[in-house]
């Protein structure tokens, strides 16, 4: 199971996010769990990079790892961006609980 978790500032704005684990939806390769998730967590890590041009405090991504939280000056201008991967990995985890689940 891929679980998630959300990194929020001391002004209650969303500063980043965890995935950890794997899907095991399907064989590995073609798990379209994992590939959903994994694809919209990396791309919303290099549009924050390369579009925004935030600063990270942290950004990994490795398999059955990834982690992205921007440094605090940079949290305005990530905010669009970091949502909608929250409602993208919300989407996936409504469709599919047993393989992802987004932690409180």
């Amino acid at each position: 199971m891929i679980k998630v978790k959300y990194y929020y500032s001391k002004n209650n704005e969303l500063q980043g996010f965890s995935l950890k684990g794997h899907a095991n939806h399907g064989v590995y390769g073609e798990d379209i769990v994992c590939s959903a998730a994994t694809s919209n967590a990396v791309g919303v890590i290099n549009s924050l990079e390369q579009l925004v041009h935030v600063d990270f405090d942290v950004a990994i991504a490795n398999e059955g790892h990834i982690e992205c939280r921007v440094n605090e000056h940079s949290i305005e201008k990530s905010q669009i961006l970091l949502k909608h991967f929250q409602l993208t990995i919300g989407t996936i985890a409504e469709s599919y609980p047993k393989n992802l689940k987004i932690l409180k």
